[in-house]
């Protein structure tokens, strides 16, 4: 009874709240663009859509060009689709709000805030309706997070966050059939060589459970780093055949068995200037460089074997890859603060290295877009 109290209550504050946003999200205090609508109301939809999606379209109603710099929505399950394109006067651009529906049975308000590249031109919209939950969908166990048109999995995602190129590990991932009829598992596609899958006889029955056993070879493995590698499940599931899985890695070398003797003669790699990159205060639409020197203080070849930015705004240039005892190199990276947001950022980049101390390297950057 006092779970159903709370429950009750739970709903009460989400319609509370949901009807004071949506309030803001119905009224126009967007100065430089008009929408065709402000809110969307999906109705009834059945879980098993997937997804579904509604048009935004406003009109730059200024003198001047305009561009959406961020739109942030109030929930991982809304994402917005929309051109980078700058608007000029007169002109009409779109917003996509695609909902997702799978394990989100019931009512929804959401929201979308658009900020455009001018305070004055902030706009937030919704979207809102009911999920009508899937058959049996229910009945499935709490572990079983995530549904795959008529399966549910504990997760799609074999993860193995610290794999050395020294060894094998394994996880696993259950599968429940909360569907009126038997699925079965047929067979494997679009596997990695280095990944083995178990999944027994393959047969899930009526709200049972099925293992699958995830198996990654760590030395058969070449590329350094994290990746997320898609395995296809092929089943005889009518209302979807195959089931996208995916192992992520990141491999790691194993230096463990180095003597102190090769320790010592081991790479080493220096960043000049050290610390964090702090690059200043720079306009919205800047496009910027900053050099790094990267040296090799130790004695064997040094490889820089990837380099990974955290944001598609920072693109690289690198001299070299392989430095010998003594040499150097250049690394210019360049900012592009298009439809970066103005405030102070934080950004990264990985470097991945045969130096047993350093093999990732995170360089901290920091900048202050204006306007």
């Amino acid at each position: 009874m006092k779970f159903v109290i709370v429950k009750k209550m739970t709903r009460l504050l989400m319609v509370i709240s949901a009807a004071i946003i949506c309030l803001q999200a119905d009224a126009q205090v967007n100065m430089g663009a008009r929408f065709n609508k402000l809110t969307h109301d999906f109705g009834k939809i059945p879980e098993e859509s997937g997804t579904v999606y509604t048009i935004f379209s406003f009109k730059n109603i200024t003198s001047e060009p305009i561009h959406i710099v961020n739109i942030e929505t109030s929930c991982g399950c809304t994402k917005p689709i929309y051109s980078k394109d700058t608007i000029m006067p007169g002109d009409s651009g779109h917003i996509k709000a695609v909902y997702e529906t799978w394990g989100r049975d019931g009512d929804f308000y959401k929201n979308l805030f658009v900020h455009f590249n001018k305070e004055a031109y902030y706009q937030p919209l919704s979207i809102r309706g009911y999920v009508v939950p899937q058959a049996n969908l229910s009945k499935r166990p709490a572990e079983f997070t995530t549904t795959y048109s008529n399966l549910a999995f504990t997760t799609t995602i074999a993860h193995f966050p610290d794999l050395l190129n020294s060894q094998k590990q394994t996880t696993k991932l259950k599968v429940y059939n909360y569907m009126g009829y038997p699925i079965n598992i047929l067979e494997i596609k679009s596997k990695p060589e280095f990944v083995t899958v178990d999944y027994g006889d393959g047969l899930i029955g009526v709200e049972d459970t099925l293992t699958i056993t995830i198996t990654i070879d760590g030395t058969k493995m070449t590329q350094f780093g994290d990746q997320m590698l898609p395995v296809a499940l092929v089943t005889d599931d009518p209302g979807s055949e195959v089931k996208n899985i995916f192992v992520r890695a990141n491999l790691k070398e194993d230096f463990s068995k180095l003597s102190g003797k090769e320790l010592k003669n081991a790479p080493r790699i220096a960043i000049t200037p050290p610390g964090t990159i702090s690059l200043g205060k720079h306009s919205a639409g800047e496009k910027f460089s900053h050099t790094l020197k990267i040296e090799n203080t130790g004695k064997k070849d040094l490889e820089i074997r990837k380099i990974i930015p955290s944001c598609s705004c920072i693109s690289f240039t690198i001299g070299k890859q392989v430095l010998k005892a003594g040499e150097s190199t250049n690394l210019v990276l360049t900012i592009d603060t298009v439809n970066q947001i103005k405030a102070d950022l934080i950004k990264h980049v990985t470097l991945l290295t045969n130096d047993p101390a350093k093999q990732e390297l995170n360089l901290k950057i920091t900048l202050t877009v204006t306007n």
